[in-house]
């Protein structure tokens, strides 16, 4: 197994607690968004969409991503969970691809940026909360 493939056992409990985490994210994502903060909006939106990644790989499998990229859950939800191909794959892909440029790179993101991750993140949650009952 390789490290991006390592797991670890999660309960529902773990399921549930992070599903609420991405709520929380996407809640403080939209609040930001209206108070023009564009980095603070996106970051939170990509931290709702790796939450409710986790939420839907834990409820599907029983277990959690143990790898330091947040990349590995892709392949876990790819793996185990049916209705991941398409539109909830390309939202979370997009979520994923902004990270680094959210809050490394030298450069404040856009209102447009700020608003598609926002946008994506809220559809990814949605889906996300329909498989994790």
């Amino acid at each position: 197994m390789s490290r991006k493939d390592r797991t670890r056992p999660a309960t529902s409990k773990d399921g549930d607690i992070a599903l609420k985490k991405a709520q929380q994210f996407m809640d403080a994502a939209k609040a930001e968004y209206l108070n023009e903060r564009w980095d603070s909006a996106g970051l939170n939106a990509i931290h709702s969409g790796i939450s409710a990644a986790d939420a839907v790989v834990i409820h599907a499998s029983g277990l959690r991503s143990a790898s330091q990229d947040h990349s590995a859950v892709v392949s876990l939800l790819e793996k185990g969970v049916s209705g991941f191909r398409g539109s909830p794959r390309t939202q979370l892909i997009g979520l994923l691809k902004m990270k680094n440029v959210v809050a490394y790179e030298q450069r404040l993101i856009t209102k447009s940026e700020a608003h598609r991750l926002v946008s994506a993140a809220e559809r990814f949650l949605a889906w996300a909360q329909t498989k994790s009952n």
